[in-house]
C-alpha cells in the first residue's frame, strides 16, 4: 500500500469539514445524548456503522462516536483544543477511504467539550472545561479510563494538535502506556515559547479569526458568547504552562522519551500553527518514531489532504496492530500531483570509506603538522612569483621541506579528500584551498582549529582508539581513563586543554546566542556561573567577555586548571577578575565543596559522556544544589538520537569516549532528561548545538512557591 502512495501520482481533494449537527442550542444542548446510552446509524456515504456512545468515566460523561464498533482494532482519536471527536474526525468517521475495516475509529469528546459535559450521576451537573497546568496529562487519563469503560485493553492512538499532546502523554504515563500498541500524532507541539505566547495572545479574541472558522466553532459550542469564555480559558491555560515554574513551558518534553511504541509523526510543511521544528524534535525524542512531511500540508493535513492521510496511517497501522513493534524509521515527504514522490533513503554503506577512513584522517593531521594549508595561504596571497589565487608544488616545498615526492602524494591525497583544489596552468599543478579549508585549516583564520584535530583528535584518540576492540570486549583498557590519564602526564593534560581552546571558545559563543538568557540580563541580571569541567575555561571565557558582569566559576581536574589558569591570565583585567577556578574532580560528586543555591547557572560540557554512569546522578545532584532557584543547568554533549540510529558524527565520539570511559552511559537526551527529572529539574528541553554532532539538554530548578 505505502508504495502505491509513494511512487503513483495522487489526486488530493479538497475535503470539505463536515459536522454532524445533532445538538440543540440552548444550555442543555449537549444532553441529547444523556437519556440514552447508545444511538446507531448507517451514513449514506459509508454504509458503515457510526454509532454514538455515553461512557462514564472519572466521574465524567464522555460522549464517543464511534466508526465500525466491532471490528478488531480500537484506535482511538483525540481532537485538537475546542474541537469535538465528530467536528475534527469526520473524515476518519464517515470517509469511505478511512484507514480500514481492520479498525474501530473511537472519536473522542475532551472533558466539557461536546457531550462530554456533564458528570456522571447529576442530571444538570455541568463540567466546565478548565486548564490547570497537568491538562494533557488529565485528558490522557480521561481517554485512558473510557477506554477501558470501553472493554479495550490495548488499542492505537491518533491525537491531532492539542489532542497530539494529550497521546503522548498517554503512551508515556506508566499508568496507560501498556496499553498503547502505537500511535499517529501530528499538529502537536513540544513546548512553549515566548513567542507561543504572543502568538496565543493576538488569537484571543475570537474576532481575530476568519469568520468562516469561528462560525465553524460557534455552531459546535452553542454560541460565540461560549466560544469565546472557552478560548479565553484555553489560552490562559497554554500561557500559564510557559509561565509555571515548575512546567517551565515542557508540553510533553520529559514525556517523549517514555514512549516506547511505534509512533508516526504526520506534518504539514506550511503549518503556521505548530512550526516543524516541534514534529522534527518528537520525532527525534521519541525513540522508535517516523516523521513523514506534506510539503503542501498545513495543520488540517487529515482534512485537506484525507487520502493521503488515511493510507499513511492505515499502512502503519497494519503494520503496527500485532504488537510487532515494526520500526520505520525512514523520514520521508510526501507530495501532491504529479510531484507526488519518496525521498525514501536507499543509501547502501560505502564500506570501503568506512574502512579507509583512518587513512583521510591521518592525511589530514600530517598535512596541518608540516604546514601544507598555511603554505598555500601565504603564497596565493603574498609571493611576489605567486601564482594567480594558487601555490605550485615548487612554492609549497619551500615552505614545508620534506622531499618532493612525499609531498605531491600527500597533495594528491589531500586533493581526492577535497582538502585542497587543484587545476593545471600552462603545463604545471597549482593548488588552492576550498572556503572550508581556508576557514578552518589556516592558522591566521578566526575560525581555524587544527590544533584540536593535530593535537587530540590525532596525538590523543587516533592513538587511544587502538585499545577499542579490546574495551568493547572485556572493558579493560591500556589507557588511563581522563582522572588518572591527566593526573600521570600533566603534558597530555596540557595538549588535550589547549587543542580544545579554541574551538570551545567559539562553541561558547553559539552557546550564548543559542540561549539568550544568559546575556540579556533579564532573568539573570547578576549571572553566576558554574562551568563543571571546563577545561581552558573558554565557555566561562565567553561568557565573562560577553556578559556583563557575569562572574563564573571553572571546576576541573587539578592539572587541567593550571592550564586553565595560564589560559585567563593572558585575558583583559575586567575579564580576568570575573573569572574563577576549583580543583576538583566531577567523577566524585561525593567530594563537593561548592555552596548550595549560590549559581544562576551549573554548565556542563562534554561532562556526562566523560564519567562513570554511576557517577551521573551523583553529579546532577550537586549540580541541583547549586543552583538557585529558578536556575538553569545546561548540558552540552555528544548524544545519539534516542531511536539510536545517529547522527554520524556524534555516534563515533560516544564510540571514541568508551576507550576513556568504558564505564559510561552511552548517552542519549531520553536517558539524561530522565535522570534530571528525577533528581528535581523541571521543564528539560533537547535541542542541537553543533549540527550532526552535539546537542543540548537545558533544565531548570523549580522557584519557591
Amino acid at each position: 500500500m505505502m508504495n502505491s502512495i509513494r511512487n503513483a501520482s495522487l489526486q488530493l481533494t479538497n475535503r470539505c469539514l463536515i459536522t454532524r449537527n445533532c445538538q440543540k442550542k440552548d444550555d442543555g444542548y449537549v444532553r441529547l445524548f444523556r437519556s440514552f446510552c447508545t444511538t446507531t446509524s448507517t451514513n449514506n456515504k459509508t454504509g458503515k456503522n457510526v454509532v454514538e456512545k455515553t461512557v462514564s468515566a472519572n466521574g465524567i460523561d464522555f460522549q464517543v462516536t464511534i466508526r465500525n464498533p466491532d471490528a478488531p482494532y480500537p484506535l482511538l482519536c483525540l481532537p485538537g483544543a475546542l474541537g469535538t471527536g465528530t467536528s475534527d474526525f469526520s473524515n476518519l468517521l464517515y470517509d469511505n477511504e478511512s484507514v480500514g475495516d481492520d479498525f474501530s475509529v473511537i472519536a473522542l469528546d475532551m472533558r466539557g467539550l461536546g457531550g462530554s459535559q456533564y458528570k456522571s450521576n447529576a442530571e444538570n451537573d455541568r463540567v466546565h472545561r478548565d486548564y490547570p497546568t497537568n491538562f494533557y496529562i488529565r485528558d490522557a487519563l480521561d481517554a485512558a479510563k473510557v477506554m477501558k469503560a470501553l472493554g479495550h485493553e490495548r488499542y492505537s492512538l491518533l491525537g491531532w494538535s492539542d489532542g497530539a499532546n494529550s497521546a503522548v502523554h498517554l503512551a508515556a504515563h506508566p499508568d496507560t502506556k501498556a496499553a498503547v500498541n502505537s500511535m499517529v500524532i501530528f499538529g502537536g507541539g513540544a513546548y512553549v515559547s515566548q513567542d507561543d505566547v504572543k502568538a496565543w495572545e493576538s488569537l484571543r479574541d475570537i474576532n481575530s479569526w476568519s469568520k468562516t472558522h469561528r462560525d465553524e466553532k460557534a455552531k459546535i459550542h452553542g454560541g460565540l458568547e461560549r466560544l469565546q469564555m472557552l478560548n479565553n480559558d484555553a489560552t490562559d491555560g497554554w500561557i500559564n504552562i510557559f509561565q509555571d515554574s515548575e512546567t517551565n513551558g515542557d508540553i510533553c518534553l520529559a514525556a517523549l522519551h517514555q514512549v516506547d511504541c511505534p509512533t508516526l509523526v504526520l506534518h504539514g510543511k506550511k503549518d503556521v500553527v505548530c512550526e516543524i521544528k516541534h514534529a522534527t524534535y518528537i520525532a527525534r525524542q521519541i525513540p522508535d518514531a517516523t516523521l513523514t512531511v506534506l510539503p503542501d500540508g498545513k495543520h488540517n493535513i487529515h482534512q485537506r489532504y484525507a487520502t493521503v492521510f488515511h493510507e499513511l496511517v492505515g499502512e502503519f497501522l497494519e503494520q503496527t496492530m500485532d504488537s510487532s513493534r515494526m520500526t520505520l524509521s525512514t523520514p520521508t515527504t510526501v507530495g501532491s500531483g504529479e510531484d507526488e514522490v519518496s525521498k525514501k533513503n536507499d543509501d547502501q554503506p560505502a564500506i570501503d570509506d568506512i574502512a579507509y577512513g583512518f587513512m583521510g584522517s591521518k592525511a589530514l593531521s600530517v598535512a596541518l603538522k608540516i604546514g601544507v594549508f598555511d603554505a598555500i595561504d601565504v603564497v596565493s596571497k603574498g609571493e611576489d612569483n605567486a601564482v594567480e589565487g594558487g601555490a605550485t608544488l615548487n612554492q609549497i616545498l619551500t615552505h614545508c621541506k620534506v622531499p618532493k615526492e612525499r609531498l605531491r602524494t600527500l597533495l594528491s591525497a589531500c586533493v581526492a579528500l577535497k582538502l585542497i583544489n587543484r587545476r593545471v596552468l600552462r603545463g604545471e599543478d597549482v593548488f588552492s584551498l576550498p572556503e572550508a579549508s581556508a576557514e578552518q585549516l589556516v592558522k591566521s583564520s578566526k575560525r581555524y582549529w587544527g590544533d584540536y584535530i593535530v593535537g587530540q583528535v590525532d596525538a590523543q584518540f587516533y592513538v587511544r582508539m587502538k585499545d577499542l576492540d579490546t574495551t568493547i570486549l572485556t572493558g579493560d583498557t591500556s589507557s588511563d581513563g581522563y582522572e588518572a590519564w591527566f593526573d600521570k602526564d600533566p603534558d597530555a593534560a596540557k595538549r588535550y586543554t589547549q587543542a580544545q581552546h579554541n574551538g570551545s571558545l567559539a562553541t561558547g559563543y553559539g552557546l550564548l546566542k543559542r540561549l539568550p538568557e544568559l546575556s540579556q540580563g533579564e532573568k539573570y541580571p547578576n549571572l553566576r556561573m558554574l562551568d563543571i569541567g571546563g577545561g581552558s575555561g573558554a565557555f566561562s571565557i565567553a561568557t565573562a567577555r560577553k556578559v556583563k558582569d557575569a562572574d563564573c566559576v571553572i571546576l576541573d581536574l587539578p592539572n587541567v586548571i593550571k592550564v586553565a589558569e595560564e589560559i585567563i591570565s593572558k585575558e583583559d583585567e575586567q575579564v580576568r577578575n570575573r573569572l574563577s577556578t576549583v580543583a576538583l574532580s566531577a567523577a566524585d560528586p561525593g567530594n563537593w565543596m561548592i555552596e548550595d543555591e549560590s549559581f544562576d547557572v551549573v554548565l556542563m560540557s562534554y561532562v556526562s559522556g566523560s564519567i562513570s554512569s554511576d557517577a551521573l546522578s551523583g553529579l546532577y545532584q550537586n549540580a541541583f544544589r547549586a543552583l538557585r532557584p529558578g536556575g538553569m543547568v545546561v548540558i552540552h554533549d555528544f548524544f545519539v538520537d534516542n531511536n539510536g540510529e545517529g547522527p554520524k558524527k556524534a555516534a563515533l565520539w560516544a564510540l571514541t569516549h568508551v576507550t576513556v570511559n568504558p564505564e559510561g552511559m552511552g548517552l542519549r537526551p531520553g536517558r539524561i532528561v530522565k535522570l534530571l527529572t528525577e533528581n528535581g529539574l523541571v521543564g528539560p528541553k533537547v535541542e542541537d548545538m553543533i549540527p550532526g554532532t552535539t546537542q543540548l539538554i537545558v533544565a531548570t530548578k523549580p522557584k519557591l512557591a
